[in-house]
């Protein structure tokens, strides 16, 4: 019976989450662009002309809601509950798209293959489900093979079986594309070489920026001819100006006094016998420490904030201390026990944590607000309506679809309505990080190339760069004549007045020390023989003259007994490759259609 009632208490989540679980195992997020169009009733996006329907979005979004509230004991609001819905909406895009594939090659899982699953493969989800799992959290067959027994279990064997119909093509389709990777015995040998291969080098750099003050300006006529050559690079994509309102989620005197009225209450209630923990459990705002009651554990001085240590270090085991107010919020402190660990001084204590935060009402009184700014700012100006409402109205500098947006930041709702929507457009109640924003399209500049005026400052500071580049070149081969003549690198960097620098144990694919990730460095020093000195090696910062000191040879023996496991390895980034780029392919030959704008 225990088991029986195990199993329905997780059903319902089971059949809520089985198929769409599997679609997230094997698909990278990919992310989605919108579509602008007149959304049918209902249907927030087609897919090939398959609908998607808000119903069904929403009761995905909800399961997610439930998971994070649970996860982080709170709501998520702006553009926390922004990345959920779109990752929700993502993910139903994906599931239409590949159930069209699985059908299109013509892929299903037969009755036999769907029963030696459930009897032979259970699912990763059912063995890891606690129904079937041991004190140790380890699956147990036998209490597996006891619920496939059970006469009582029949829907929620239906429910497996449906999963399995589903997302068995799916399993297909996906080992059909891995299938396609292969990986050479050279890829593997080179895989190695890039990881093993080690080399020890000393060299000098000569930095471009030695050299700036000497480099010549460029002419009109050099910033003129660059301009032309590298259009491209001044491509500025359409940018927009907002006018906007922002009606902050912040806490008034009343909500703060009931947060003061709360937390003496609850002082009382625990000064007074109550049971700590069960004050905690039930009113605490800590989603770290109510569930265990408010236990914080043992402690040493620094771990806290000044105040709640200062609190918790003066008390003795068992006072109950408070309100203490610190920048997380109001807190109610139970000493515990006091120890010495490594000479240090520790402090257990429990603590209720009262956040000041808007109350409902608070909230209510500012989404009406912000309601009427919304539609009267439609119908007069929205400058005008802030002016004679005393409300502060803040404009934006230009900003770019998706991107961050000045005094506001990433907010995809947001940009989206600005980007699809006419100068001078004011738009509904946006739900947003810091609050209820209300915004107008103030000004709409449109793609088009800078010119090569407004980018002297740009092409200037390129040019320069470039010929004092072309300078520590030309020393650099001045010192690579001396250096090659004594074999050293010492008598060089003293005409620079540098030092001989060292590079230790780096690979091919390493970061060198000091230097960074320095591409032409690296194939320089491993194309020299012990001893050789290079030719000037153009850096990011300048030209280097390296001498390598020592480089490792090949171990045949190593790599034999390696060389399975980097196949392993390489197949699997390989598989991945392959189906993203498929992927990304299938979402662009689809017709896809966003109606989001429409419902959120």
């Amino acid at each position: 019976m225990a088991l029986m009632k195990s199993m329905r208490n997780s059903m319902k989540t089971i059949l809520l989450i089985l198929v769409f679980a599997f679609v997230l195992t094997i698909v990278v997020d990919w992310g989605m662009g919108g579509f602008k169009s007149n959304a049918p009733q209902g249907v927030i996006a087609k897919v090939d002309g398959q609908s998607i329907h808000y119903e069904e979005f929403s009761s995905r979004l909800q399961n997610e809601l439930a998971a994070y509230r649970e996860q982080s004991g709170s709501d998520p609001e702006g553009y926390q509950l922004q990345q959920l819905e779109t990752r929700v909406f993502d993910n139903l895009v994906q599931q239409r798209l590949l159930n069209e594939e699985v059908k299109a090659v013509k892929l299903n899982a037969s009755d036999q293959e769907i029963i030696d699953e459930i009897f032979n493969n259970p699912p990763l989800e059912l063995r890891q489900n606690e129904a079937f799992q041991d004190s140790t959290g380890a699956f147990d067959m036998q209490r597996y093979q006891a619920a496939l027994n059970n006469p009582g279990a029949g829907e929620f064997w239906a429910s497996v079986e449906e999963y399995l119909r589903t997302t068995l093509p799916m399993r297909k389709l996906d080992n059909l594309l891995r299938a396609t990777a292969v990986v050479s015995d050279q890829e593997v040998r080179a895989e190695y070489m890039k990881r093993q291969l080690k080399a020890q080098a000393e060299y000098i750099l000569v930095p471009a920026n030695d050299f700036l003050a000497t480099a010549a300006n460029p002419t009109d006529a050099e910033i003129k001819a660059y301009h032309k050559q590298h259009e491209e690079e001044f491509k500025e994509a359409e940018k927009r100006i907002i006018e906007y309102v922002l009606l902050n989620f912040v806490a008034t005197k009343a909500d703060s006094q009931a947060v003061d009225e709360q937390a003496a209450e609850l002082l009382a209630e625990a000064r007074g016998g109550a049971d700590f923990a069960e004050l905690a459990r039930l009113n605490s705002q800590d989603p770290g420490s109510a569930p265990q009651g408010g236990d914080l554990g043992f402690f040493a001085r620094g771990a806290m904030v000044k105040p709640f240590e200062e609190a918790a270090f003066s008390g003795k085991p068992g006072d109950i201390i408070g309100p203490v107010a610190s920048q997380f919020g109001i807190h109610i402190i139970k000493v515990g026990e006091r120890k010495q660990e490594e000479g240090e001084e520790k402090v257990q204590a429990s603590h209720i944590l009262l956040k000041y935060e808007m109350s409902p009402r608070t909230r209510e009184a500012l989404q009406e607000e912000a309601a009427y700014i919304a539609e009267a700012a439609k119908e007069q100006d929205l400058k005008s309506l802030a002016t004679a409402e005393n409300i502060k109205l803040e404009r934006t500098e230009p900003f770019a679809a998706g991107g961050f947006i000045p005094g506001i930041g990433m907010e995809p709702r947001l940009s989206g309505f600005v980007f699809r929507s006419k100068e001078g457009a004011v738009s509904d109640v946006i739900y947003a990080e810091r609050g209820y924003i209300v915004v107008r399209v103030a000004d709409i500049i449109p793609e088009h190339i800078k010119s090569w005026s407004d980018a002297r400052e740009t092409i200037t500071a390129k040019l320069k760069n470039e010929k004092a580049m072309e300078l520590a070149r030309q020393k650099c081969q001045t010192l690579y004549e001396q250096a090659k003549s004594t074999g050293s690198l010492a008598g060089a960097a003293a005409q620079i007045g540098a030092q001989v620098q060292q590079a230790a144990d780096f690979t091919f694919s390493s970061y060198v020390a000091s230097l960074g990730r320095e591409a032409r460095f690296v194939g320089a020093a491993f194309g020299l023989q012990p001893g050789a000195i290079s030719q000037p090696v153009e850096g990011t910062r300048g030209y280097y003259l390296i001498k390598l000191l020592s480089k490792n040879s090949f171990n045949e023996q190593e790599f034999e007994a390696q060389k399975e496991s980097l196949r392993a390895q390489l197949m699997q980034r390989k598989q991945q490759s392959i189906f993203g780029q498929w992927y990304t392919g299938l979402k662009e030959k689809a017709d896809i259609k966003d109606f989001r704008k429409d419902y959120l």
